[in-house]
Parts: C-alpha cells; structure tokens; sequence
C-alpha cells in the first residue's frame, strides 16, 4: 500500500472528526434554542412542552449510547452554551438609564 494513501485516509478521519464536532455544536445550539422557545411560549402549551423535553433527554440517551465522549460533550457545550445566552442573558430586564 502507498504510504500516502494511509496518510490521506488519517487526515481524511481526523478532518471528519473535526467536522462531527462542529455539526453537534450547533446542533446543540439549536436543540437548546428550541426546548427553550417551546418552554417559554406565553400559551404554555403543556402537551407540546413535555413532548419536547422527553424526545430531548431520549436524544441524549441515545447519544450516551451510539457516540464518542467526545462528540456528546461537544453536543452539551453546544445545548449549556445556547440555553445560558437565550435563558438567562436575552431574557435579562435592563434597568433603565437615569437622566
């Protein structure tokens, strides 16, 4: 076998690890930005609400199951980042300014 056949396979794997990390990122990012958008609509629509949340801890078991450490820890930075920024950042009141 050529040895730059080998070397192109790892590079080739590694890029694609790289590019599985970064899909569960923002993957994550987007699953925190719904459960929190569905949680959070003024109709609280319970029915909806607790679909979301069971399919979201079913995903996360499945993940626990079928990926690398790697890839879920990646997917959870992705869901703790997003539900940090939209749960307690955007939805801080600001004071208002004192003329």
């Amino acid at each position: 076998m050529d040895p730059f056949i080998g070397q192109f396979d790892q590079v080739m794997y590694v890029i694609g690890l790289f590019l599985q990390i970064l899909g569960l990122i923002s993957f994550g990012v987007i699953t925190g930005w719904f459960t929190l958008y569905v949680i959070g609509q003024p109709e609280k629509n319970w029915q909806l609400q607790s679909i979301v949340f069971s399919v979201f801890l079913i995903f996360i078991a499945l993940m626990v199951k079928h990926l690398s450490r790697g890839a879920e820890g990646a997917f959870l930075i992705g869901v703790a980042g997003s539900m940090i920024y939209w749960g307690l950042v955007k939805t801080r009141v600001k004071p208002e300014k004192k003329k």
